[in-house]
């Protein structure tokens, strides 16, 4: 395999490990997204290694709307904020490491 091809391929890997789905690649050629289905679900993050826990997964199409009836674009992958801090609620920005935001939902299952 080419180095070219090697990095195509990671840069292509890392884009669709991204769970805020921030990182879409477009085929040159066709302008469709690179991107593997994903079938909806919708998940808690917890980051121990940072110590604390994070936004929630959704994954797979599923809409997201606001109480006030705002329809937001519907993605492959997005994370929702659940600390409160996001300043671009109601998406998450990483507040939730500096602010080591705990659910308690870890801490219950020790």
């Amino acid at each position: 395999m080419s180095l070219r091809n090697e990095v195509r391929d990671l840069v292509i890997r890392e884009a669709m490990h991204c769970p805020a789905g921030r990182l879409v690649l477009h085929d040159k050629k066709t302008r469709k997204e690179i991107e593997d289905h994903l079938e909806p679900a919708i998940g808690i993050v917890e980051d121990p290694a940072r110590g604390c826990s994070g936004p929630l997964w959704v994954q797979g199409g599923i809409a997201i709307e606001s109480s006030d009836g705002r329809r937001y674009e519907k993605r492959n992958r997005v994370t929702l904020c659940r600390c409160g801090a996001s300043d671009n609620m109601p998406f998450c920005n990483g507040s939730h490491a500096s602010m080591k935001f705990h659910d308690g939902i870890m801490k219950d299952e020790e």
